[in-house]
């Protein structure tokens, strides 16, 4: 077990996995380092979704199960790290993303030009929320400050595909 991992090591990781299955032996480690609730991570029996939130650590995290409506019993494999949003004050941000200081400009160079609609934040959006597009499939939404810098909150989707992440050529976080 290697929850001795620092906790960008286990962001980067939970990104680097999203909207992925295959993640049987990765989940339990992680449930326990970010102190997950429910405790059971993944869940023996299938089910089309569970939720779990660490106050702890400031995660939300659902995992997917597909074929819940045919399955007799639950394959660990089988969930998909479906979303996860990360409290940006309470842990560091993958991507190289700065919490404190980001901008939207910032995080444009950093994640990807190829926004929701392709328009800027407006500080009169209540939102504040970019979502951008990364070219392997995942969805990263970075909700900004009212300030527009600094980071309040990711959260992380995968679109399209729904990868085994043994066999998926793991690269940049």
């Amino acid at each position: 077990m290697a929850l001795w991992k620092r906790d960008v090591d286990w962001v980067g990781e939970a990104a680097q996995r999203i909207g992925c299955c295959g993640l049987a032996a990765w989940l339990p480690e992680f449930a326990t380092w970010a102190e997950l609730t429910p405790a059971e991570c993944p869940p023996s029996k299938p089910d089309r979704k569970a939720d779990y939130a660490s106050l702890s650590r400031g995660v939300k995290m659902t995992l997917h199960y597909p074929f819940a409506a045919r399955a007799s019993g639950a394959d660990a494999q089988a969930w998909v790290l479906y979303e996860l949003e990360i409290d940006a004050a309470r842990l560091p941000l993958p991507f190289g993303l700065d919490a404190g200081r980001e901008t939207p400009q910032g995080a444009r160079r950093k994640l990807s030009n190829d926004t929701a609609l392709g328009r800027p934040a407006d500080p009169r959006d209540r939102h504040r929320r970019i979502v951008h597009y990364l070219p392997d499939g995942r969805v990263v939404g970075v909700g900004f400050k009212a300030s527009l810098a600094g980071i309040e909150h990711l959260h992380l989707q995968r679109i399209v595909a729904m990868p085994d992440f043994r066999t998926l050529g793991v690269g940049a976080a």
